[in-house]
């Protein structure tokens, strides 16, 4: 029995036509949809060769106990972020179109150093140069990114549309600092509270998430740069919102605001 060469350029094409033009799909062409998260991820990887754009690190999606098992994944969905779409606080972002996005805060990681992992390879202290916090937004190329299945939706970069970043909490990583971090965090919009941390089997676990990239890293030979932020997932709970010019996001941590307006 043949099988028939996966061709990642036109599933990449779609996607990549769909980010630039704001419009929503339904789902791939079937003829060119990826089969498993390895096809996923080519598409993944030439979505951001036609794009041209350059990588300033990684995000992680559908990472929490509670988000996998039911997703039926061994670890998380990892995505890369988009130098053009890393923000400072007080950002007003331009949605392509009035589709709900989701709102996550997310501890985050800056690497302090050039890092190849090997396969088995753990992440070292010495590795990050900063820790974080950020709002990601996350806009699917596709009306529901739930139904296309996981491989499409690895190959949509796991959804990544922009991030928030905050100023460092703390120079490199603080194991215990990192752990405490849900019990005071509180978003707000427009001043109202409207997400607390997370805690359980709902919550992403940072430390989990680091591993789970150096094993994506080592399998597909990436290496982690020193500058590079990584987005862990999300700390506090996801909510959905419709952009308008009226609404601000915000969270206060380790005596920082970090906020922005869509």
């Amino acid at each position: 029995m043949t099988t028939q060469h996966f061709d990642p350029s036109a599933p990449a094409q779609h996607i990549l036509d769909a980010w630039r033009d704001g419009q929503l799909m339904e789902s791939l062409p079937a003829h060119i949809r990826p089969e498993s998260l390895d096809q996923g991820y080519e598409v993944q990887e030439q979505l951001f060769s036609l794009a041209g754009g350059k990588r300033a690190g990684w995000k992680l999606g559908v990472g929490s106990p509670a988000g996998m098992r039911a997703a039926k994944l061994s670890r998380p969905l990892i995505g890369q972020l988009e130098q053009t779409r890393l923000h400072g606080s007080g950002v007003r972002l331009q949605m392509p179109s009035d589709a709900p996005v989701t709102i996550e805060c997310e501890i985050a990681l800056v690497m302090g150093r050039d890092v190849s992992p090997r396969l088995g390879q753990e992440p070292q202290g010495e590795d990050f140069r900063a820790t974080t916090i950020t709002f990601e937004v996350v806009r699917s190329r596709f009306t529901d990114r739930k139904s296309v299945g996981w491989p499409t939706f690895a190959a949509d970069n796991v959804g990544f549309e922009a991030l928030v970043v905050g100023h460092f909490i703390c120079e490199g990583i603080e194991e215990d600092l990192v752990r405490s971090l849900p019990h005071s965090m509180v978003v707000h919009l427009d001043g109202e509270p409207k997400a607390k941390g997370l805690f359980g089997d709902p919550a992403t676990d940072p430390f989990q998430s680091l591993a789970a990239l150096y094993a994506h890293a080592a399998e597909r030979g990436y290496t982690l740069k020193e500058g590079d932020i990584i987005a862990t997932g999300a700390m506090c709970e996801p909510f959905d919102l419709t952009p308008s010019a009226q609404q601000r996001v915000s969270v206060k941590y380790g005596g920082e605001l970090l906020e922005f307006f869509i």
